[in-house]
């Protein structure tokens, strides 16, 4: 896996273009703040998230299908994902974006709480991946049918295809949901626990690294670009925390 270190927006910018040169527009990017976490879904972080997977996933279905004006078919599986993933419940879902601004702002917006670690970008041909899983230089959408067969498993236990077993997709959002439209979401979905750093080539994942002591900067700077949590987070408590800031109040 190839790594660079960068220090400015500038050094960013110019090595993702280094990149869309090789590989076209069509690249993934994803912000950690901490450098040193693994690349994997969320789910994975414990076993015993893995094994209650199952249960979380249909609780939230009860639950959330009550109070919500229009919820996803009861079978569109990667919507109610998509869904659980945005509102912070583990899933076998990793969220991508189609900006490295973007990325970079989940990388560095937490500066303040996280300051000793060193953020990163990881970038992500996510076709070249679906050719080296088997399923073609391309891209799914997230309601095709494989990534419905791919999701299968987190909500019923020995009822999907195990052709698809040990494999990891990656899905474009097509859901009607505004937070994801503006962060340029797409996922990728992992119905294995081998990881992405283990499977990649040089040619398929790449780590940016943003030092610790340059994260303020990042995202000060972010901010000039109109990058900030009311645009990724288009609500009203995000909006009010935008004008805070800008004020300085």
């Amino acid at each position: 896996m190839i790594e660079k270190k960068i220090t400015s927006i500038d050094e960013l910018l110019q090595f993702v273009n280094e990149l869309a040169g090789k590989h076209g527009l069509n690249l993934w990017y994803r912000g950690e703040d901490d450098s040193t976490l693994p690349l994997i879904p969320s789910i994975q972080r414990s076993q015993k998230r893995i094994d209650v997977e199952r249960f979380i996933t249909n609780d939230f279905y009860i639950k959330a299908r009550q109070i919500m004006n229009n919820p996803p078919d009861k079978k569109n599986y990667a919507g109610w994902v998509a869904i659980m993933q945005h509102y912070g419940l583990p899933t076998r879902m990793l969220d991508w974006s189609k900006s490295p601004l973007i990325a970079s702002f989940f990388a560095t917006e937490t500066h303040k709480a996280v300051p000793d670690k060193d953020a990163c970008v990881w970038v992500l041909s996510p076709m070249a991946l679906n050719e080296s899983q088997g399923f073609g230089y391309c891209i799914y959408p997230n309601d095709a049918e494989t990534t419905q067969e791919m999701l299968l498993p987190a909500f019923k236990h020995n009822h999907h295809n195990h052709e698809l077993d040990d494999r990891i997709l990656a899905v474009s959002s097509t859901d009607n949901n505004l937070r994801m439209y503006s962060q340029q979401a797409n996922f990728t979905v992992h119905n294995s626990l081998r990881r992405l750093t283990d499977i990649c080539d040089d040619e398929t994942l790449y780590r940016i690294i943003i030092p610790k002591e340059r994260k303020k900067y990042f995202i000060d700077s972010l901010r000039v670009f109109g990058i900030t949590e009311g645009s990724i987070y288009p609500d009203l408590d995000h909006i009010s925390r935008d004008l805070m800031h800008f004020y300085g109040i």
